[in-house]
């Protein structure tokens, strides 16, 4: 079987796995706690780990059983420093969340409040924290490790990275706030998508990606106060923002993703992985 025809049944399979563990845990989830634009809640956790647990599980079976090849190979392995990559990747997403916070507070566009903390927003944010990290590993899996590598086998880096990214921003299209400016959204995300495809590129692993996704939206929603493609996630802030600035810059809405602040972000997250790169920073 093809690369790209294993790509096509895996998204079958991954999605058919998902929706049937949903399924069998929906009698543990209660009540529907996720709703339009705002992410907290019991069922949220549960739903996003049975999400992870498909996309996970149905890429380690095709590895091992329809690809033939090591699990190792998809980059999501033990067996390396991983910890080490992991915390590459929480620094280059908090390294990008701050310069998009810096640029859009240095040209008066965003202007930050602080609440009043109490327990149950510290417990809010402890909340988050499992969320965000099954979230990064529910999509990279799927995106940057078996679709990419499958995609990179049969057509070549660029062609993978830049057909994954477009289906990464595909697959946020339908958050809120998204169709305010549908080709900034695109743009926006799918740069996003390309950044985590030169993380996979340049380091051979699949935890920088996940430590840059983790980081960049924990640190854009919950600590800085922006939207996070859209969603409020978690019920407290350790700062709110209040953005007036053109959405082509800000992102509006949607937040910085489908704003220029955040393609500069990126394009300097870019720079500092192929510095590292040649540094020799990812070469054991």
């Amino acid at each position: 079987m093809t690369p790209v025809l294993r790509c096509i049944l895996y998204i079958v399979c991954w999605t058919t796995a998902a929706a049937a563990l949903l399924a069998l845990a929906s009698p543990i989830m209660g009540p529907a706690d996720r709703i339009y634009g705002y992410v907290q809640g019991w069922s949220t956790l549960v739903g996003i780990a049975c999400e992870c647990a498909a996309g996970v599980g149905v890429a380690l079976i095709f590895r091992r059983f329809l690809d033939r090849q090591p699990l190792a190979s998809l980059g999501f392995t033990f067996r390396v420093r991983w910890l080490r990559l992991f915390g590459i990747g929480i620094l280059l997403g908090i390294g990008m969340q701050t310069l998009v916070l810096f640029l859009e507070s240095a040209l008066g566009y965003a202007h930050a409040s602080f609440p009043r903390w109490s327990g149950a927003e510290l417990g809010s944010l402890a909340y988050v924290i499992p969320v965000l990290l099954l979230g990064a590993v529910s999509e990279e899996m799927p995106v940057r490790g078996y679709l990419f590598q499958n995609l990179r086998e049969a057509w070549g880096t660029w062609p993978a990275l830049i057909a994954t990214s477009l289906l990464f921003a595909a697959l946020h299209i339908f958050n809120p706030g998204s169709h305010s400016d549908v080709l900034m959204t695109m743009i926006g995300v799918a740069a996003a998508g390309a950044l985590l495809c030169l993380c996979v590129v340049v380091s051979g692993s699949l935890w920088v990606a996940v430590g840059c996704h983790f980081a960049w939206n924990l640190f854009e929603g919950p600590i800085f106060g922006f939207p996070v493609s859209g969603l409020s996630i978690g019920s407290a802030q350790l700062a709110a923002q209040s953005v007036s600035g053109p959405q082509w810059f800000t992102g509006g809405s949607f937040g910085p993703e489908a704003g220029a602040s955040s393609l500069i972000a990126l394009a300097a997250g870019a720079a500092v992985l192929l510095v590292l790169h040649r540094r020799g920073a990812f070469a054991a």
